[in-house]
């Protein structure tokens, strides 16, 4: 594929690096906010759902 279309592979490549620092970012969002909901504590919220 990167051989018949060198362009489109560049884009793909570019869109896929994007798309994966994205997700990266929101990761690292949500863990790094989510203490800061009223409880200090990140893993209450797991706790609590495997007790129920």
């Amino acid at each position: 594929m990167y051989d018949d279309f060198p362009e489109e592979a560049k884009g793909l490549k570019y869109f896929l690096k994007m798309v994966t620092i994205a997700l990266v970012g929101v990761v690292v969002w949500i863990l790094v906010t989510h203490p800061m909901n009223g409880d200090a504590s990140s893993t209450t919220t797991l706790a609590v759902t495997h007790q129920q």
